[in-house]
C-alpha cells in the first residue's frame, strides 16, 4: 500500500508545488538528477547477463511483439504528425502546434522509455522547454500504469 501513496504524493507534489517553493530546490535538484539520470542508465542493463538465457528462449515471440508494437506506435506518430501539417496555421512552432517533431519525439520517448529517457532526449537536443514536461507526462504514466496494475 506505501507505493501507491509515494507514488499518488510524488505525482502531485510535481505538479501543483509553488513555483516559489520550487525555484531555490531547482539547482540542487538538476545536479541530484543528472546523477541519478547516470547510475540509472548505468545500472538498467546490469540484469541483462542473468537473463540472457530465457531472452534467447523467447527472441522470436518477443521480437515479433516489439516490432508490431513499435510499428504501430511509429505509424501513430507518423499520422499525427501529417495532420498536423495540414491544418492551416500562420504559425507552426512549438509554442501553437502539439505535433510539431520535438514534443512528439519527447511524448514518443516518455511512453516507450519513461521519464529518465525523455528527460535524456529533450536534455541532449536542448529542449530546454520539454525536460519538465517529459518528466511529468512519463511518471503521470508510472502512476496510472501502478494503479493499473493494483486494480488488475
Amino acid at each position: 500500500a506505501s507505493l501507491p501513496v509515494c507514488t499518488l504524493l510524488t505525482v502531485l507534489f510535481a505538479s501543483r508545488a509553488s513555483p516559489n517553493f520550487i525555484r531555490p530546490l531547482q539547482p540542487a535538484a538538476h545536479v541530484m538528477g543528472t546523477v541519478c539520470l547516470y547510475l540509472f542508465f548505468a545500472t538498467a542493463g546490469a540484469p541483462g547477463i542473468a537473463v540472457a538465457e530465457s531472452v534467447r528462449a523467447s527472441l522470436l515471440p518477443l521480437g515479433s511483439f516489439l516490432t508490431i508494437l513499435y510499428g504501430v506506435h511509429g505509424s501513430i506518430l507518423t499520422l499525427c504528425y501529417k495532420w498536423s501539417t495540414r491544418q492551416k496555421r500562420e504559425k507552426a512552432n512549438i509554442n501553437t502546434n502539439p505535433f510539431v517533431p520535438q514534443r512528439l519525439l519527447v511524448a514518443s520517448s516518455a511512453a516507450i522509455g519513461g521519464p529518465a529517457t525523455a528527460a535524456a532526449l529533450a536534455q541532449a537536443n536542448k529542449w530546454e522547454s520539454l525536460v519538465v514536461p517529459s518528466l511529468l507526462v512519463g511518471n503521470i504514466g508510472y502512476a496510472i500504469a501502478t494503479f493499473a496494475g493494483l486494480a488488475f
